[in-house]
């Protein structure tokens, strides 16, 4: 009897065998495109709003096919090469024959931008604030840093201008905020389908009854994301999507900004997977990377949060077009901070990202990838969910002792998080925080956001987002600006107990670099917790009219045990 397998390769041996076999091969490539043109088409006759992002898919693609046949071929041909490398040439000589040409552009340009930036926020004194607090935080970088004299201000200024351009497109641009609202929602929507197989899985714990005070169980609900989150990026990467889409990322902030190959690489992946992921992705570079590099590489760790994680914060009412915005503009700012805080004065062997080599796919097939993926993913949620019990129990411990220890001299309701709010208010006031009127609020509303900066420094971004969202239920912050200002302040994994985190993961990767990973880490958090205000200050100077956001589990609506007790008491002593 004739298998499957053999009937199928004697079809492929007859269809290479004949003449016409190069267009039988493009026989299933057609009917892709004709089946998709009609897709497209079916959508613009039912519906023209939402056939709008299938029509921006395949014009994508028709660009990408443009580019592969034609673009590539013609730019490899030896005389197009030749041209290109002649006009370089031609261009570079001039830029050298003037000096200080390209320090003469770059100034205008820096001048031009802060005038239209001083312009744009005249009228408006807590937008200033922002831009002050910009200048701050940059001065007290190079007052930390290793060597103020070797600071390389390329890199410095281009990590800021591409922050401020990404804040732009996204924030103050209309159809840029429209495309981030779209995204975020689409994303939002996207991992909220990981609800489907945790109802499945844990039945009814991850859909409690709507009564007042029953919160879902958040390690069964919004951690379980993780998992979910892991698997597809493991399917992206086996089939080499993340690779193509680092790459491109990673090309235009080493273009722009300056930065080396696998720096520019690990601040994009920290983009989207978080630290963890991204250090995997840089592993093979680990050996022969600077100690800036390494610096480098640790704060965009410190400074970006994980994808997986994007609910969590939700769930804690932060918006997400805020989330979203923030870890892409603090990429870029890590890159800029790093360099100030640790200049590069090493010679580095990272400079070609054609050099660079991804790790190789692990998984044999689809399913093997995505449970590897899967499972791979997990193991954070207990290590997370461990830190949230043994962090909460511990800020309230340390507050229930400093409140005895002030009671016993007069001093009433003295806790850490007071201490927090009073040491970062410096910060906090600089970044423009609150744009409230009356000043008491405003002092008040800056010292809830401080205290916030805080807890999220010394303790973990969760407790952090958790205290906000309990701040903004008891109306103890209101302020639209302050929000928004502490939602980007917040986002991001620089606090004290990933130091050893950090170092524990680059060293596990490469053992041989663990005395440049301890060496480095305090400055890179000092860096990471840089870059989160910064990008906080940016967001505050370029958005003029906060719009705040209320958590995801709020349902404004539910059942009141008390007040059902009550009632029945009431109808059982026939007062009702």
């Amino acid at each position: 009897m004739t298998s499957l397998g053999s009937i199928v390769r004697r079809l492929k041996g007859k269809v290479e065998e004949s003449k016409y076999s190069s267009y039988i091969r493009l026989i299933p490539y057609l009917t892709v495109a004709l089946l998709a043109h009609l897709y497209v088409t079916l959508a613009f006759i039912h519906d023209v709003d939402r056939a709008i992002f299938p029509l921006v898919i395949l014009i994508l693609a028709y660009l990408i096919i443009f580019y592969k046949i034609f673009a590539v071929p013609f730019l490899q041909q030896k005389h197009v090469k030749e041209k290109i490398k002649n006009a370089r040439r031609t261009v570079f000589g001039l830029i050298q024959k003037i000096p200080f040409l390209e320090y003469i552009v770059g100034g205008v340009v820096l001048a031009g931008f802060f005038t239209w930036l001083i312009i744009d926020c005249a009228g408006n004194y807590t937008r200033f604030r922002s831009l002050g607090g910009v200048l701050v935080f940059i001065i007290i970088c190079i007052l930390c840093s290793s060597n103020p004299g070797k600071i390389k201000w390329r890199p410095v200024f281009g990590g800021i201008i591409l922050q401020f351009t990404v804040g732009l497109l996204v924030l103050r641009w209309e159809t840029g905020n429209q495309a981030l609202q779209t995204v975020s929602t689409e994303i939002v929507r996207f991992l909220h389908y990981t609800f489907v197989g945790t109802l499945q899985t844990y039945g009814f714990i991850v859909k409690m009854p709507d009564i007042c005070g029953m919160a879902m169980a958040f390690v069964f609900t919004s951690l379980q994301i993780i998992i979910y989150f892991g698997a597809v990026v493991s399917v992206l990467y086996y089939y080499g999507i993340i690779q193509v889409v680092l790459s491109k990322v990673a090309w235009v902030m080493q273009h722009t900004i300056g930065t080396t190959a696998a720096e520019s690489l690990n601040a994009a992946a920290c983009i989207f997977l978080g630290q963890t992921e991204a250090a995997i992705l840089i592993e093979p570079a680990l050996l022969t990377m600077t100690d800036s590099e390494i610096h480098t590489v640790m704060t965009a760790g410190f400074a970006c949060i994980a994808g997986s994680l994007f609910s969590a914060y939700i769930e804690f009412g932060a918006c997400p077009t805020h989330i979203l915005s923030a870890t892409v503009m603090s990429a870029s700012a890590s890159l800029a901070i790093s360099k100030i805080i640790y200049p590069e004065v090493q010679k580095s062997k990272q400079k070609e990202s054609k050099t660079f080599k991804f790790a190789a796919r692990e998984a044999n097939n689809l399913l093997e990838c995505i449970s590897n993926g899967a499972v791979h993913s997990a193991q954070f949620i207990g290590a997370i969910a461990a830190n949230l019990v043994v962090y909460t129990a511990l800020l309230y411990l340390i507050n229930s002792i400093m409140g005895w220890i002030g009671e016993c001299v007069d001093i009433q309701d003295l806790s850490l998080n007071k201490l927090l709010g009073y040491a970062f208010f410096p910060l906090a006031y600089a970044m423009g925080t609150s744009d409230a009127e009356d000043p008491d609020v405003a002092i008040k509303e800056t010292l809830k956001v401080a205290e916030l900066m805080g807890v999220k420094t010394v303790l973990n971004e969760f407790i952090a987002y958790q205290k906000l969202s309990e701040m903004v239920k008891t109306g103890e912050l209101v302020g639209e600006r302050a929000r928004m200002i502490a939602t980007y302040a917040l986002c991001g994994f620089s606090n004290i107990s990933m130091i050893g985190s950090q170092i524990g993961i680059l060293t596990s990767m490469c053992p041989e670099r663990k005395h440049s990973f301890s060496k480095v880490a305090v400055r890179a958090l000092i860096a990471g917790i840089f870059s989160c205000f910064t990008t906080a200050c940016v967001a505050g100077i370029l958005v003029s009219t906060p719009k705040a956001c209320t958590s995801t589990t709020d349902h404004g609506k539910c059942l009141d045990m008390y007040q059902l007790e009550d009632y029945y008491q009431r109808y059982i002593n026939g007062t009702h």
